[in-house]
């Protein structure tokens, strides 16, 4: 991993054949530390490497045909990760396994009795420690966030209100990020419940999450270098875009999970977010960078306003649906 980070500076010219070695012997690796027999029902990339053969293929190809074997790689894994259920991973291991002892013969003398095959075992996900660990992980990508804007705060030398606003504005973005991914959301995804995903699930929607605030956390530092003049249109369009997924990442967590008496709620603080933040990418390019921000923190503080309840509670413990379902109940029992 340590290589695999020094050469991402560097991985589309010298150094993409080194973290492309290291990218697949970390995967041969992953699958070797588990006895065997286990089998991880909960994270079947683990134990299938599918996945990893683009890229090994790809140190004999030239760009740009080596990036799209990059890309084939990711969407192998995640199609195995949409596909695998608990069934299917045992019954693949376990033809495998039958596979394997039918190409050869058992090990000993010839008159030796055969030994009886390696029973396959479950092994799951510490659901508890998992969330505590991409909620940390979560932390880690915002901080990175944070140094970003102290950097383009500290190469400037005139420090004025406008760049006061952009980076305050910049601070608090971040800070209702967190509040949104840890405290009423579980795993770092926003308004995900407690168990409502199985962890395979749970893990690829946090990369996804995780994958826009990383490219939030670059859009910032932007903005804040540009705080008294519009954003450079590109960084303005990831800025945007950024907040879009992670909005929309949020929907996904919750909409599909939520009662059918609750999915209007559940829009009602969505869908308005993802919206204006999608309209605001063409709309607002001629926006100075401070005020960008602020329409973003806007629309986070509209999500923790609308959502008050924390992660595990039920339905009753928010405001309006809570309310109204109480309220029904009540009244059907008067009748």
């Amino acid at each position: 991993m340590a290589v695999m980070a020094a050469s991402v500076h560097a991985v589309l010219t010298h150094h993409a054949v080194t973290f492309v070695v290291a990218y697949v012997a970390l995967r041969w690796q992953a699958g070797r530390v588990w006895q065997r027999g286990s089998v991880i029902v909960d994270w079947p990339l683990a134990q299938f490497g599918a996945g990893s053969l683009p890229w090994l293929v790809s140190l004999f190809v030239e760009p740009p045909w080596r990036y799209w074997l990059w890309a084939l790689g990711i969407a192998v894994d995640i199609v195995t990760l949409l596909v695998s259920t608990r069934d299917r991973t045992l019954r693949r291991m376990a033809e495998g396994m039958a596979a394997r002892r039918g190409d050869r013969p058992p090990p000993g003398p010839p008159h030796a009795a055969a030994p009886s095959p390696p029973r396959l075992s479950e092994s799951r996900v510490d659901t508890a420690h998992m969330g505590e660990r991409l909620g940390l992980y979560v932390i880690i990508v915002l901080g990175e966030g944070v140094i970003q804007i102290i950097d383009a705060a500290s190469e400037r030398d005139d420090w004025d209100l406008p760049l006061a606003a952009t980076g305050l504005g910049a601070f608090g973005l971040l800070a209702g990020i967190c509040a949104l991914s840890l405290l009423y959301g579980t795993n770092g995804i926003p308004h995900l419940r407690k168990d409502a995903l199985p962890p395979r699930l749970a893990m690829l929607l946090h990369a996804v999450t995780t994958g826009f605030l990383v490219a939030l956390a670059t859009a910032l530092g932007s903005a804040v270098a540009h705080f008294d003049d519009v954003l450079p249109k590109g960084q303005h369009w990831l800025l945007c875009g950024a907040m879009a997924g992670y909005f929309t990442a949020g929907v996904v967590a919750a909409l599909p999970l939520a009662e059918r008496a609750d999915r209007v709620w559940v829009l009602g603080w969505g869908l308005p977010c993802v919206a204006v933040a999608v309209a605001l990418a063409p709309l607002g390019v001629r926006l100075p960078a401070w005020a960008t921000i602020g329409i973003l923190v806007a629309l986070v503080g509209w999500q923790i306003l609308y959502d008050p309840g924390r992660a595990g509670m039920s339905p009753s413990g928010r405001w309006w649906g809570g309310r109204i379902r109480i309220r029904s109940r009540r009244t059907a029992r008067i009748g």
